[in-house]
């Protein structure tokens, strides 16, 4: 009523409604009274006018220069107000039939069809980065679930369904998991071999060196354990504290201070760290090379079946990508917002239903299927 410019209108129409049996008298405008002080007498009253009271005047503001989009917003809420009042009013009997509830039915998802035109309204800052929180992380996970059902679908279509069945799904993810393991751990040995390596070209360590600070850090090492016992060698112990420093006193010992300077022991901890980043990367050209071959072992498909289906899923996959921008992130943010601004009690929220509202979103389930057909057309004409 405020964004329309009508409210006092509305106002004096709320206020003005002639006393009547068993119909409650308003003498103060609707946002003057405190939620706290409705009574259920009251609520009731309200109810029972509130739409009567609504619909002309936005119906007779038609004529004041409205878009196109301000009358359509006009009838959501006289949509939404209208179902809840007839919600509220069957709801409020002591006895129902099928008729009754069916109608409790209908009124309710009228009213949650066309709430979503007060989000603007009720869209405070803390629901604001709850529904950007919820996006993020629905919007990846949503986005991720689609992206595999096109490429199941078109995996299906190219490489024959009965080749990349569940059973063989499965072994190629279980063998996938098991190479990028391997490849992303770094042993013990390989840290050993790193070091050694880091040592001779940062500090010049030779074998013979090497070897009189392993004898010499032995010794520091088996006298700490003496003294402290095995107990208390936990890594933030006095025992840790007093083992560094006797590795350090060590190492200039058997390699010379002149090579264990404080620049040089910061470039060896500075390209130890790079190293072991670099042996526990998975990149994106491991994971192809590793996912070409697991498909050629495990489906049994050649390597032109491979560059004929990454051709063709390039194309679909930017295709995908323009929905996913336009349509699907919208109507995905749409969803989240109608879960989280509930328009009862301020506690009362529905975010609990967004997972459920999620795969109910019928838009991408579409696209993948309009995804499939196409393919399968493709294939009949090359057939």
């Amino acid at each position: 009523m405020k964004a329309r410019k009508v409210k006092d209108q509305f106002d004096n129409q709320f206020t003005s409604v002639p006393r009547y049996p068993g119909l409650q008298h308003f003498s103060k405008p609707f946002n003057s009274w405190k939620s706290g002080t409705w009574q259920g007498k009251e609520i009731r009253g309200m109810i029972r006018t509130l739409a009567v009271n609504c619909a002309p005047i936005l119906v007779c503001s038609k004529d004041d220069g409205k878009t196109a989009a301000e009358t359509a917003s006009d009838e959501m809420v006289m949509g939404a107000v209208r179902a809840s009042c007839e919600f509220s009013l069957l709801f409020s009997q002591q006895h129902h039939v099928d008729l009754s509830l069916n109608t409790l039915d209908d009124a309710l998802n009228r009213f949650y069809q066309k709430k979503g035109i007060f989000r603007k309204q009720k869209l405070l800052k803390s629901a604001k980065t709850k529904v950007d929180d919820l996006l993020a992380k629905e919007s990846y996970l949503l986005r991720k679930q689609k992206i595999h059902k096109i490429r199941a679908a078109m995996e299906a279509l190219v490489y024959r369904a009965e080749m990349v069945s569940t059973t063989k799904r499965r072994q190629f993810q279980v063998r996938l998991n098991r190479a990028r393991q391997v490849a992303t751990n770094w042993s013990d040995a390989d840290r050993q071999r790193a070091i050694e390596r880091l040592e001779h070209e940062i500090h010049q360590v030779t074998p013979a060196e090497r070897k009189l600070f392993d004898t010499l850090f032995l010794n520091h090492e088996q006298q700490l354990l003496q003294e402290v016992g095995t107990e208390a060698t936990g890594p933030r112990s006095i025992f840790a504290i007093n083992l560094a420093l006797r590795k350090a006193t060590t190492e200039e010992e058997a390699y010379g201070a002149a090579n264990m300077t404080a620049d040089m022991r910061l470039q060896f901890q500075n390209r130890l760290s790079d190293a072991e980043a670099e042996a526990t990367t998975w990149s994106l050209a491991d994971s192809e090379r590793v996912t070409n071959q697991l498909e050629r072992e495990i489906y049994g498909i050649t390597s032109n079946e491979q560059m004929r289906f990454k051709k063709e899923f390039s194309l679909h996959f930017i295709e995908f990508e323009a929905w996913w921008e336009t349509i699907g992130i919208q109507v995905l943010r749409k969803t989240i917002e109608q879960c989280v601004i509930h328009f009862g009690y301020p506690k009362m929220h529905l975010v609990s239903h967004i997972s459920e509202s999620i795969r109910r979103m019928g838009s991408g389930d579409n696209f993948t299927t309009d995804i499939s057909e196409r393919l399968h057309m493709a294939n009949m004409k090359q057939a």
